[in-house]
């Protein structure tokens, strides 16, 4: 009895180390910052290539709430204060898919349009430049907005607003798309370009 005791109490002595060790390394990873915003891809484990990186920055807007990751997708998510009165859901989100992704100017404008039951023609557009890279700005200012990425079907929200920007960098091109109740995205529009004049590659 007493040999296995000693062999128990050997075994316990082993594992307290390893426990310590596993418990330094979780708050070790807890307390490190990122250098700079990641965003994973579905197929990095399988395919081995490394996570999508942002390489572009901006400042957020002080009345929008960040937000964590959402989806893979996602560069970054914002809830935007709701106009008193209104209901429903205003957010922003900042989608980046990669170097030569994320399809053409004019389809995701089109993909955008349909959502509200419009066509490529009906919304305003504006193109900028700003810190050297390019802005194609989208303004819808009122319609019944669908869920669907595609615009096809999905829970139909009465009497909402898109502002939109795709700004091409050289590390590919960057979605910001700011959906809510019309008066709440109007409220929000100086904000939104703020955040648009602020963009710039990163350092």
């Amino acid at each position: 009895m007493l040999a296995l005791g000693s062999m128990v109490s050997l075994g316990c002595k082993k594992e307290e180390p390893r426990r310590e060790m596993a418990a330094a390394q979780a708050n070790a990873a807890a307390s490190s910052t990122p250098p700079e915003i990641v965003v994973p891809q579905a197929a990095t484990a399988k395919s081995g290539t490394p996570p999508l990186k942002v390489a572009i920055t901006w400042t957020d807007p002080a009345a929008w709430e960040r937000l964590p990751q959402a989806s893979p997708m996602r560069a970054a998510s914002y809830k935007i204060p709701l106009v008193a009165g209104e209901e429903g859901k205003a957010e922003m989100a900042v989608f980046y898919f990669g170097p030569g992704q994320g399809g053409d100017i004019d389809g995701n404008v089109d993909r955008w349009a349909k959502q509200f039951g419009k066509t490529l023609s009906t919304v305003k557009r504006e193109n900028r430049e700003v810190n050297g890279l390019r802005q194609h700005v989208v303004e819808i200012d009122k319609g019944d907005y669908s869920s669907d990425m595609m615009g096809r079907s999905g829970k139909q929200m009465k009497d909402y607003a898109m502002l939109a920007a795709i700004v091409e960098a050289p590390s590919g091109s960057y979605f910001f798309k700011l959906t809510g109740p019309h008066k709440s995205v109007a409220a929000q529009r100086d904000a939104f370009y703020q955040l648009l004049d602020s963009i710039k590659t990163r350092e």
